[in-house]
C-alpha cells in the first residue's frame, strides 16, 4: 500500500520530464542486464558511482527515498549470502550484493523521478501490448480505490468498537466479502463507461513531446554503456 501510495502521489504532483520516458526506461533495463551479465565488479561498481553521482544531486528527501530500499535490499542480500563467506566463496557475497544494489539503486531512481502515468505511456512507446498496458493501468488504480474503500470500513468499525471486543476480528471476513462486491461494481461501472465512450481497446498515449536534442544526447548512453561492458569484460581480463 506504501508503495501503490506513492505511485498516487506522483499523479497528484506530477513532475515534467525532460527526457522521453521510454527511452529512460530502456536505458534502466539495459543497464540491469548488462549488470546482471557482468563477470567483473568494474562494470556494475562504474553504474553505481553515476548513480550515486545523480542521487547526490537530488533533494535530501529524495536521497532518503531512494536509498531506503536501497539498503534494505542489500542488507537482507548479504545475510542471505553469508555463510558462502564461510564456506569459502567470498567473491560471491560481493558479487551479487553489488548487482543487487546497483538494480535496486536504478529502480528506485526511476521510480523517484518518474511519474506512473510517464511509465505506461512509456511501455505505449516501447509497443507493449495493449492489453498489457492497460491491464497494468487500471490494476493499479483499483488497488488504490479499493485499498481506501478497505481502510475506510476498518476506521469504521474501530470507532464502533468500545474496550476489548471480539466481533472486530470476526468481521474480517465481512469486510473482504464487501471490498470484492464493491470491485465487481467498479468493474462493471468501468465496462460500461468504456463503452460509452466508444473505447476500441486501443490504449494511447498521453504524451505529445517529440524527439528531442536532449533524447538524442540521452541516447548515446545505450552505445557507450554497451562499449564499457565489452571493454569491462575483454580488455580488463
Amino acid at each position: 500500500m506504501h508503495f501503490i501510495s506513492r505511485l498516487m502521489e506522483n499523479d497528484a504532483q506530477p513532475k515534467p520530464s525532460k527526457i522521453l520516458p521510454a527511452l529512460r526506461i530502456f536505458v534502466c533495463i539495459l543497464c540491469i542486464l548488462l549488470c546482471a551479465l557482468a563477470k567483473n565488479a568494474f562494470f556494475v561498481v562504474a553504474v553505481i558511482a553515476v548513480e550515486l553521482l545523480r542521487l547526490a544531486l537530488q533533494t535530501p528527501n529524495m536521497i532518503r527515498q531512494v536509498l531506503k530500499p536501497v539498503l534494505t535490499a542489500v542488507f537482507f542480500t548479504a545475510l542471505f549470502l553469508l555463510p558462502a563467506v564461510f564456506l569459502g566463496s567470498p567473491r560471491t557475497m560481493s558479487t551479487v550484493t553489488l548487482k543487487v544494489f546497483e538494480s535496486v539503486l536504478v529502480l528506485s531512481m526511476m521510480n523517484a523521478t518518474m511519474t506512473w502515468k510517464e511509465v505506461t505511456d512509456a511501455f505505449r512507446a516501447l509497443h507493449a501490448p495493449q492489453i498489457f498496458v492497460f491491464v497494468l493501468d487500471m490494476a493499479v488504480r483499483f488497488l488504490v480505490i479499493l485499498g481506501r474503500y478497505s481502510n475506510a470500513i476498518l476506521e469504521a468499525v474501530s470507532l464502533r468498537s468500545v474496550g476489548k471486543t471480539n466481533w472486530k476480528t470476526s468481521q474480517t471476513g465481512g469486510i473482504l466479502g464487501t471490498t470484492f462486491l464493491k470491485s465487481q461494481q467498479m468493474s462493471q461501472e468501468t465496462s460500461e463507461a468504456m463503452a460509452c465512450r466508444c473505447f476500441d481497446g486501443e490504449y494511447k498515449s498521453y504524451a505529445s513531446r517529440r524527439f528531442c536534442t536532449l533524447d538524442l544526447i540521452y541516447l548515446l548512453l545505450i552505445p557507450a554503456l554497451i562499449a564499457l561492458f565489452f571493454y569491462s569484460e575483454w580488455m580488463m581480463k
